[in-house]
């Protein structure tokens, strides 16, 4: 419909028929809703919009390629990582540019949940506990923890999911993800270490 617009046509019953699948029961509606004014100008606005799609969406498939071809030698830990619920091959492909592959540098699966700033503080005086706030971590570590996170709450009979759900009526949505966060980190450890434990 769009483009018919931008090609010049405004009869609103033509455009209204252009509608596919389950916009085609509402043509009356849309019949009203194409009536109106949609000048030149008009025109040439929205062709600037989708003209600027078009490049953001090429720039998208240009660095998809590229990503493609530096994680290739990586694909067997990708396909492990993307085991984890809640990770899917974009996140395990951040993990891998973020982390490395090689876990010998950290001691345990829980030294890397602190160095991605993923667990919480220890405030703790006088038998008070102050806010236990996390440390300052990669953030864009982080974001893709934190989003697994949510992605693994939503998986039905997983592990991930039964812990955010608990974790979640005790403390809250956003504590919930960076506690599962923080399991998924430690669960993205164990692919090639070296280390004995």
């Amino acid at each position: 419909m769009i483009e018919a617009l931008l090609s010049g046509t405004t009869d609103p019953k033509v455009l209204a028929e252009l509608a596919k699948g389950r916009l085609r029961k509402k043509i009356p509606k849309l019949e009203e809703a194409l009536e109106g004014n949609f000048s030149s100008h008009h025109a040439f606005m929205v062709g600037n919009i989708l003209a600027n799609i078009d490049y953001l969406d090429e720039s998208i498939a240009r660095l998809s390629e590229e990503i493609e071809r530096v994680i290739a030698p990586f694909c067997e830990e990708v396909a492990l990582l993307s085991t984890i619920p809640g990770v899917d091959r974009r996140t395990a492909e951040t993990l891998i540019a973020e982390i490395g592959v090689d876990m010998s540098r950290f001691p345990s699966s829980a030294h890397l949940a602190s160095w991605a700033g993923m667990c919480p503080g220890n405030d703790e005086s006088a038998g008070k506990r102050r806010s236990g706030k996390t440390r300052k971590g990669s953030k864009w570590l982080r974001s893709a923890l934190t989003e697994s996170a949510h992605a693994a709450a939503r998986t039905k009979g997983s592990y991930l999911s039964a812990q955010y759900g608990g974790i979640r009526g005790r403390r809250g949505s956003k504590k919930a993800a960076v506690a599962v966060g923080s399991m998924c980190a430690r669960t993205s450890t164990p692919w090639r270490s070296t280390r004995p434990r």
